[in-house]
């Protein structure tokens, strides 16, 4: 389990301590059980939501291709417009253009080889594991610096919190 940070608790002795850890891991117990209600809650509603919308979304695809059908049936009303405005919205057709890869590993070093850089994105972002090594002056001079601090963290012993309760 993570170790988790915590600042400004006071406690007089260890046994004060090791309560606090008890009285931790029932309530990260009982949260648990929360969270699971809950999620199981979510997942019932999900499924009835589904379920209920499902012969509504039926329809709608059923009308949709309905209406494509029709359009392309008709489709020389089209040849002047683009689009046919009608009471309830409008129909038309749109000339579409896609960009279609089939590897993209492939495509990525073709456009590398043809010197064709612009045509690719470049996600940069400092790499801060790398940085690390990095002298404190040359860090301040890139904008960043190193903080070191020594954190308090604690674990809880989930296997010994039943002969407890």
């Amino acid at each position: 389990m993570a170790r988790k940070r915590i600042e400004g608790t006071q406690f007089t002795t260890w046994d004060d301590v090791d309560q606090a850890l008890r009285e931790i891991g029932e309530i990260d117990r009982d949260l648990a059980l929360i969270e699971g209600d809950t999620n199981h809650a979510i997942d019932e509603l999900k499924a009835k939501a589904k379920a209920d919308s499902k012969p509504l979304l039926d329809r709608k695809a059923a009308l949709e291709l309905a209406m494509k059908e029709f359009c392309e049936a008709n489709r020389g009303e089209f040849a002047k417009v683009k689009t046919k405005a009608l009471t309830f919205g409008s129909v038309g057709f749109r000339l579409s253009t896609k960009i279609v890869i089939r590897r993209i590993g492939d495509t990525v070093q073709a456009l590398k080889d043809l010197g064709l850089a612009q045509c690719l994105r470049i996600k940069e972002e400092p790499d801060k594991e790398a940085m690390k090594s990095l002298s404190a002056e040359t860090l301040a001079e890139v904008g960043a610096s190193l903080r070191t601090e020594n954190a308090f963290g604690y674990e809880i012993d989930r296997a010994k919190l039943p002969e407890v309760a």
